[in-house]
């Protein structure tokens, strides 16, 4: 039995609010600059390089089935661990985050979406959208000032991909 607390998130998607169980929280982070990341799942918006270690970012939305979030500078990403490994979980706000105990973590809880049965990669590539075009989507909103906002926070963050950056064009229209 594991004897590690696991947390409960609560995140806020554009239609409710979803409980999401994680291995452990490593930090909440104003959204960076994301890169697409080919031949994953729908719901995985792109991925930032946080001191070295890559996290890719999931929209639980999408996850459920949701139409693709608008980016706001605003928004944030928790960081949480799942199976040692770390996942950014977008959201425009967490309203939530507990601690369960160490004998009630290892429990199912009703209505919660539990990280370590989700799979990131995509299984049949023709059905899901390039991820050039996912990014560009979830972007779609941003002004050309929020765009270079994010473009800093990368900086801050690590900056990930830092030779394709230079020569990738925006992956959204951006508006003045």
């Amino acid at each position: 039995m594991d004897m590690q607390p696991r947390y409960r998130v609560l995140v806020r998607t554009a239609r409710s609010v979803q409980a999401v169980m994680a291995d452990g929280i490593s930090a909440c982070l104003a959204l960076p600059r994301l890169t697409p990341l080919e031949q994953t799942a729908p719901c995985v918006l792109g991925a930032f390089d946080l001191r070295g270690e890559l996290v890719p970012v999931i929209s639980v939305g999408l996850l459920l089935g949701e139409r693709t979030p608008r980016a706001a500078p605003s928004d944030l990403v928790l960081v949480v661990s799942v199976a040692a490994f770390p996942l950014g979980l977008h959201s425009a706000r967490p309203l939530n985050i507990q601690a369960l105990s160490p004998l009630t973590a290892g429990t199912p809880r009703r209505g919660a979406i539990d990280l370590r049965d989700l799979r990131l990669t995509a299984t049949e590539l023709d059905s899901y959208p390039d991820a050039e075009a996912r990014l560009a989507r979830f972007e779609q909103g941003l002004t050309r000032q929020a765009l270079r906002r994010l473009e800093q926070r990368a900086g801050r963050y690590g900056e990930f991909a830092a030779g394709q950056a230079a020569s990738t064009p925006a992956a959204a229209p951006a508006r003045s």
